[in-house]
């Protein structure tokens, strides 16, 4: 069945249905749609009682100019002076950092590349770098719970009954005071207390 025919066939087909008074009558004509056209059941329902299209329209996309061309060299070089940051971290910076580059002679800035940085979006910015390579290696990622599973697997826990009676059962809890980042020096805190005693 050509695409014509098929288009004309279901158009005919739709009337006969919406016409149809009786549930067996509907039915039957549901199968025969389902014989002729190849159709899964559900879609060809959906298709008859006009809750979708037969076929999708063509799409035509419009090419759009890319903006912002004059000013990628600019924006590449403050993304990698300022060591390939994402998107989100870039953007707020990015003509404060090209100024401050062009006034140290590592680029020139025109009045239409400050106003291009001036204006473009966070979410243009992300398109753009996503397509640059970054020198950087890339963070693995992996699920907290199994880091967690394999360390348990590897310390040996004891575990005691909680309403310990003799002194001599410990907790012992070890904290980092670094204030959410583990480079550089910071301070430790080991504490261990008896259940018992206190």
């Amino acid at each position: 069945m050509s695409l014509a025919t098929r288009k004309e066939y279901m158009f005919n087909m739709r009337e006969r249905y919406l016409k149809a008074k009786t549930r067996k009558e509907k039915s039957q004509i549901l199968d025969e749609v389902v014989k002729m056209t190849g159709y899964h059941r559900k879609h060809a329902l959906q298709v008859l009682n006009s809750k979708t299209t037969l076929f999708h329209p063509k799409v035509i996309k419009r090419a759009n100019p890319k903006q912002y061309q004059q000013s990628m060299p600019i924006i590449q070089k403050v993304w990698e002076a300022l060591d390939y940051p994402c998107a989100e971290r870039l953007h707020p910076v990015l003509l404060a950092t090209a100024e401050h580059l062009a006034r140290h002679g590592e680029l020139v800035l025109s009045d239409q590349i400050r106003e291009e940085l001036r204006r473009i979006s966070r979410a243009t910015l992300a398109r753009r770098i996503k397509i640059w390579r970054s020198p950087k290696p890339k963070k693995k990622t992996f699920s907290q719970s199994k880091a967690l599973s394999h360390l348990r697997s590897q310390v040996p826990i004891e575990t005691y009954h909680w309403d310990e009676q003799k002194p001599g059962a410990l907790e012992i809890d070890l904290v980092e005071h670094n204030g959410g980042s583990a480079i550089g020096h910071f301070a430790y805190t080991l504490t261990v207390v008896d259940v018992v005693t206190g």
